[in-house]
C-alpha cells in the first residue's frame, strides 16, 4: 500500500519469516503478533504482507511480518528471541529489516 510510509516513519523494524503460512492469515494474526511481541517491547506498528512468489494463479504465497518497535533497542533483543524459535511447528525467521526499504514502500526482502 502506498500509504505506509506516512505510518512508518523512520525505525528500525523486523521481518518475522516462516511464521505461519497463507491458510493461517486471519483477523486475529496482526493482534497475536502484536501482543507476542510486546514481550520484547512496546509495539509501534504489525504490517502482514502477503507476497505471491509469481503471477500464476496457483503460485505459493509467502507471508512475512513486519513489526515496528518504539525502541531500536526492543526491536534488537526480539530478533534474538524470536529468531529461531519453534512456532506452530515452524522455525521462525526473524530479521532486521531496513528503514530506507520502508520508506521505499518495499516489502520484498
Amino acid at each position: 500500500s502506498s500509504g505506509i510510509n506516512a505510518e512508518w516513519p523512520l525505525r528500525p523494524g523486523m521481518v518475522l519469516r516462516n511464521m505461519v503460512s497463507f491458510e493461517e492469515v486471519d483477523d486475529d494474526l496482526e493482534g497475536e503478533v502484536k501482543e507476542e511481541c510486546s514481550k520484547y517491547g512496546a509495539v509501534k506498528k504489525v504490517v502482514i504482507y502477503q507476497e505471491a512468489q509469481s503471477e500464476d494463479e496457483d503460485s505459493e504465497v509467502i507471508v512475512k511480518i513486519f513489526v515496528q518497535f518504539h525502541k531500536s533497542s526492543n526491536c534488537e533483543v526480539a530478533i534474538t528471541g524470536l529468531n529461531g524459535r519453534w512456532f506452530g511447528g515452524k522455525t521462525i525467521q526473524a530479521t532486521l529489516y531496513e528503514e530506507q526499504r520502508f520508506l521505499r514502500d518495499d516489502l520484498s526482502g
